[in-house]
């Protein structure tokens, strides 16, 4: 059964709206440069992936000019100790907020970082007195069929190449190596699945789940489970070891077969001349 709640999106964008929005709004750093701060509901709740016990998370957006003068603002710097951002409770729900420059969003998009991709790839929109979120919105919707190209051959290449990097941990009964490289070889396939899916995923809580919510993942989900199991052999890898009892490198590359096949059937690349370094893990 699914911990997502999807009819709760609209219980908690009204909130945000009715309660975050003003709260925040009146906060005086905030207060002080209201017309030049845009609002975005971002998260679980935007993604459609929260669940009761869901917080909302509001990212208030600026120039950098605005984040040296944040910085600068000492009573930001009473309120918020850390220097980007709080937590408070509104109507009994907890709300997460913080500042962040647009400078910043376009270089963590422009580098493919997955985080950027769920944070601000399909946001609600709450206050944007310029429009300037929503041109940034509206050129990120244009490119995205090229981004996600980008993101899906790179990370499905990435994927083949650490697998041979796995094969040469497990001849050299490396086993930190080896573990180390299982583990991103199950979190590339879960990504490459969802990208495939075209659904969006979490890269920082649940991947698992939100990775695997759509029809290959469905499909995959139990062999990835093995893969997670399967780790665990890994640790009886030894200077004596035949690495051909090991059955994690059959299963994966199993997984990455299914995968790219599902990927040249969609009329992606599966093979690049030179890897990505923007779509690595780690």
């Amino acid at each position: 059964m699914s911990i997502f709640a999807p009819e709760l999106r609209a219980q908690f964008i009204e909130v945000a709206k009715v309660k975050g929005l003003p709260y925040l709004r009146e906060l005086a750093p905030f207060k002080a440069r209201d017309g030049e701060l845009a609002f975005i509901l971002v998260g679980s709740v935007a993604s459609g992936l929260c669940a009761p016990n869901s917080d909302i998370d509001i990212a208030v957006i600026g120039d950098s000019a605005t984040a040296e003068a944040l910085n600068k603002d000492p009573v930001w710097g009473q309120l918020f100790p850390g220097g980007r951002g709080g937590a408070a409770r509104v109507d009994g729900v907890p709300l997460q907020f913080y500042f962040i420059a647009y400078d910043v969003i376009e270089a963590g998009l422009g580098d493919l970082r997955d985080s950027y991709f769920y944070q601000y790839g399909s946001p609600v929109i709450l206050h944007d007195p310029q429009g300037r979120y929503a041109q940034l919105q509206a050129a990120l919707e244009a490119a995205r069929p090229k981004l996600r190209r980008q993101r899906l051959e790179g990370k499905l290449d990435m994927l083949r190449r650490r697998y041979a990097d796995l094969e040469t941990s497990l001849r050299y009964r490396d086993l930190m190596s080896a573990t180390w490289i299982g583990l991103e070889l199950i979190t590339l396939g879960i990504k490459v699945a969802a990208l495939l899916d075209d659904v969006p995923f979490d890269p920082r809580k649940r991947l698992f789940l939100t990775g695997l919510a759509g029809r290959l993942g469905y499909q995959l989900e139990g062999s990835f489970r093995q893969l997670v199991a399967g780790l665990a052999e890994l640790s009886e890898l030894r200077l004596d070891s035949n690495p051909g009892n090991f059955r994690f490198p059959v299963r994966i590359a199993s997984v990455i077969q299914v995968l790219s096949e599902e990927a040249r059937g969609q009329g992606f690349r599966v093979e690049l001349d030179r890897p990505d370094p923007r779509c690595a893990e780690g």
